[in-house]
């Protein structure tokens, strides 16, 4: 199970994305019997915070609370600010990262199945198994912008579960509304092959791999390999596998003690002074600077600061 930033809040309960061997987020829903999760994620500008291709069954909203973000669905780029609402298909490949600071999200993952199954089947499901729905960007409207706020602090409580489940259906009758919105022809053997390809890179990123041995454990070419990644990653197959490398690197320097030549060797470098030089190259600091800067100990000792102030401030 990999760990990866930004760090999430839900009901004052602060996790990190889990992602399982076949790389699709874990999702905590709130109960079993309500297939919700409603969180907020930080992004750290500064530590170069984001979140990698990924995919899961579930569909998922997303707003911009503070800051932008860079977003990718699929082969589209595009960037979200407080002004829009995304909401992201089932078994879609999506990712993001800061642009130019701090950016806090608001995301809700849910199943079809909290809507009423008339409408679930007659209206929901058609459209989330067009081939050609794969995502919807919405101008959002003050009232609504109001409504995520609320969101924002989310507790488990009666009138919550009305009113996300309300929110989630007003979505859903405008994008009906509208024709289903973004419609995006896609290639699903296309978004099969990329997806089996990043599978493979991320569970064996600490070997040795090269573009054949990713080509041939989808059963292709390494043309269309390198192709593939460089339509939905935007970069070779090869500088897809050392930027996982560096990612995986980042989460375990930040959440454990573990000596930085261990950490290394844990991701596939060899040399700990290419390593070095890599590191630094994505994330502007060696990665000791890095633990110490944003490391699990400094964040624990910076809120701990931030609570005392609070407390003085109380108190006087």
């Amino acid at each position: 199970m990999k760990q990866s930033f930004p760090k999430c809040n839900q009901s004052d309960m602060e996790f990190v994305i889990s992602t399982n061997e076949k790389q699709q987020e874990e999702v905590r829903f709130l109960s079993g019997d309500f297939p919700v999760s409603v969180y907020t994620q930080h992004y750290r500008h500064a530590a170069s915070d984001y979140v990698p291709l990924h995919w899961h069954g579930e569909l998922q909203v997303l707003w911009i609370a503070e800051g932008a973000l860079e977003y990718s669905v699929n082969s589209r780029h595009f960037v979200l600010g407080p002004d829009k609402l995304l909401l992201v298909n089932r078994r879609q490949l999506h990712g993001s990262r800061t642009m130019d600071g701090d950016t806090r999200t608001l995301c809700i993952n849910f199943t079809p199945d909290i809507f009423h199954p008339l409408i679930r089947e007659n209206y929901v499901l058609p459209l989330l198994q067009s081939d050609s729905f794969t995502h919807s960007l919405l101008l959002l409207l003050p009232y609504q912008t109001e409504k995520l706020k609320t969101f924002l602090n989310w507790k488990c409580e009666p009138l919550q579960y009305f009113s996300v489940i309300n929110f989630l259906s007003l979505v859903f009758e405008d994008i009906l509304g509208s024709g289903g919105n973004t419609k995006n022809p896609q290639d699903y053997e296309e978004i099969k092959l990329i997806q089996t390809m990043i599978r493979f890179v991320q569970t064996h990123y600490a070997e040795p791999l090269t573009v054949r041995q990713i080509s041939d454990h989808a059963i292709t070419n390494k043309n269309r390999c390198t192709a593939l990644f460089r339509k939905y990653t935007g970069l070779s197959p090869i500088k897809y596998l050392n930027e996982y490398r560096l990612y995986t690197a980042k989460n375990m320097i930040v959440n454990s003690d573990k000596p930085i030549s261990e950490i290394s060797a844990d991701v596939g470098y060899n040399q700990i002074s290419y390593f070095i030089e890599q590191f630094r190259g994505s994330y502007g600091l060696p990665p000791l600077k890095y633990r110490n800067q944003f490391g699990r100990r400094q964040l624990e000792t910076d809120a701990s600061a931030v609570s005392v102030a609070r407390q003085n401030k109380i108190s006087g």
